[in-house]
């Protein structure tokens, strides 16, 4: 039964933390973004993590439906993120969570 933490960052970014006794078994960031021409706002997650042995009892589903809960207050459209294909736990888990894959390229650029 963990607890959770929400710290503030920038003003349009949010930290959540799940702890155990006081210990951190789960993380993920969020960055809200606005898009005027669109007039849309979406919650980008940087990343979603839950330690390995935390993994596969709810927490996960837990730290989704605060994200939801903190779109919803603030009236966000969507939440976004983006996987490694290989990480079949975590897609399994967006998916669960009404996520959809969408077809898109990814790009970098190392300066």
């Amino acid at each position: 039964n963990g607890t959770k933490e929400n710290f503030l960052l920038q003003s349009n970014q949010r930290f959540l933390i799940l702890k155990d006794n006081n210990k951190v078994i789960g993380t993920t960031l969020i960055t809200k973004k606005n898009d005027p021409i669109k007039g849309i706002s979406s919650f980008f997650l940087d990343y979603v993590c839950i330690k390995e042995e935390y993994r596969h009892i709810g927490l996960g589903k837990r730290i989704f439906e605060e994200i939801e809960k903190i779109a919803k207050d603030e009236k966000v459209n969507k939440i976004e993120l983006t996987s490694n294909k290989n990480r079949k736990d975590a897609i399994n888990l967006y998916l669960k969570q009404g996520m959809k894959i969408k077809d898109t390229n990814y790009f970098e650029k190392n300066i």
